[in-house]
């Protein structure tokens, strides 16, 4: 089993030191006044967000075992079989045209799978990654 992290911009490091200052800093307000069940409501909310992005960020990665493409990007997850790949293509830019972005760069892969099915990932070591690929699947266009 071959197992990849996902490259991590300082641009999305950037933006979740940001979004945990920013949500910290809504949860104070809560904290001083202690407001009651409100204040219940506006800290779990705020700890179950801070912990999905700390999840996100610690646990994005693929794993190419055996025919298939395992990706988690915190608690959401999935596996591709390989065979199904068409074809992978360089992106670099904030706007990924797919839905599925278990990434933490803006520079990554979009593979096309099935007949219509895309996926955006950021592997460390793209060029390992897509080795490996091609290795179980050498019909894989390359665009």
């Amino acid at each position: 089993m071959n197992v990849y992290k996902s490259k991590k911009s300082k641009r999305l490091s950037v933006i979740f030191i940001l979004t945990f200052i920013l949500i910290i800093g809504v949860t104070i307000p809560a904290l001083i006044n202690d407001i009651g069940n409100e204040f219940y409501i506006v800290v779990g909310i705020n700890l179950v967000t801070l912990l999905l992005l700390l999840s996100i960020i610690l646990k994005t990665e693929y794993k190419i075992e055996n025919h298939l493409l395992h990706w988690q990007s915190g608690p959401f997850f999935g596996k591709i079989d390989i065979k199904t790949i068409t074809k992978i293509k360089h992106h670099d830019g904030i706007f990924v045209p797919t839905v599925w972005k278990p990434a933490l760069s803006h520079i990554g892969l979009i593979i096309t799978y099935n007949k219509y099915d895309d996926i955006y990932i950021s592997p460390k070591n793209a060029d390992e990654f897509i080795a490996k690929l091609f290795e179980l699947n050498p019909t894989i266009e390359m665009t």
